[in-house]
């Protein structure tokens, strides 16, 4: 079964590859800028080639033949070798160029946005009296638009110094059952709004991990704000701290909208959002899970999760055990 499986996964990727109009609109360049026009180029090319040459060497028994057609070959592939390595080359600098404006802009923005929460930190505790209700909703809708834009920013940052390999992580001894409790009883008002009741299952004691407490911290979050965001009104969420191995796993359960099967491939991309999913919630960046992924793995860990649309997901991730 699980032959069969990966047999249809390999033929889809295939069928993906040679779809140069859909390679093309995700790069933002013309189709035949794409990798697989190019190399589908190289192939027709290469292939003619051959045949000529094979002709020539059959019809024609002056080796000066053979030689000038056999240096053609080489000519050609080598042309389109250096075609294939300079749009690869240009790939990766905009995406460098990209990288780098992300990281700047988001530096940028971090200081008026911190200023703007400050401010209306400061009327909301010690000018409310002074003001009337109309005056209060709106330094609270400020407050929490702003705060919105500070995660959008963070995460921003986040993914622009994980794409230059600058996300630093500490590894120090950490217990991911206090900070899976933490996360919780921050989530559990958001929650209670849609009456969403959370569980959370552990053992008294469990060993500690090996984890960066703020980035495992940022990890728990993403998945859990996630698993509230596309749980319906009156679902249940439910998660699971248990040990395996050398690896302590978390595990978190909903009976939400679940992710459609054609897009379960995609799920760790940047700004991947699903198409369900986004008539469900009209926020979100789609970065949560890109950011978790890395974070774990550079903990030297693992991220799965399994998913059945209008059924629900189960998403997990293992740290190694401090021994």
């Amino acid at each position: 079964m699980e032959f069969f499986k990966n047999k249809t996964k390999i033929k889809l990727e295939f069928v993906n590859d040679l779809n140069l109009k859909k390679q093309a609109k995700e790069l933002g360049i013309n189709i035949w800028q794409t990798p697989s026009f190019l190399f589908i180029i190289f192939g027709v090319a290469a292939t003619i080639i051959m045949a000529a040459t094979y002709f020539i060497s059959k019809n024609y028994e002056d080796p000066s033949v053979l030689v000038i057609s056999e240096c053609l070959v080489v000519a050609v592939i080598f042309i389109v070798e250096m075609l294939v390595a300079r749009f690869i080359e240009q790939l990766t600098k905009l995406n460098k160029m990209k990288s780098e404006f992300v990281s700047i802009a988001s530096h940028q923005l971090r200081t008026p946005l911190s200023a703007i929460k400050w401010e209306t930190e400061l009327m909301l505790k010690k000018f409310k009296k002074g003001l009337n209700k109309k005056q209060i909703k709106n330094l609270e809708n400020i407050y929490a638009i702003n705060q919105r834009m500070i995660h959008l920013v963070s995460d921003l940052l986040d993914v622009a110094r994980i794409d230059q390999n600058r996300l630093i992580l500490r590894k120090q001894k950490i217990n991911l059952v206090e900070i899976a409790k933490e996360v919780v009883g921050e989530i559990i008002p958001k929650a209670k709004l849609r009456n969403i009741e959370i569980n959370i299952k552990t053992k008294k004691r469990l060993p500690l991990v090996l984890g960066d407490s703020e980035k495992i911290r940022l990890a728990v979050e993403n998945l859990l704000d996630n698993a509230v965001k596309y749980t319906n009104n009156g679902g249940k969420i439910n998660i699971n701290v248990f040990e395996s191995g050398s690896f302590l796993i978390f595990e978190i359960t909903d009976n939400g909208v679940g992710i459609p099967q054609g897009q379960t491939n995609r799920v760790f991309e940047k700004f991947f959002r699903s198409d369900n999913a986004s008539k469900y919630q009209t926020d979100g960046t789609g970065l949560g899970l890109y950011i978790a992924k890395n974070i774990v793995e550079q903990l030297d860990g693992k991220i799965w999760f399994q998913s059945i649309e209008n059924v629900g997901s189960v998403f997990s991730f293992s740290l190694p055990i401090e021994r």
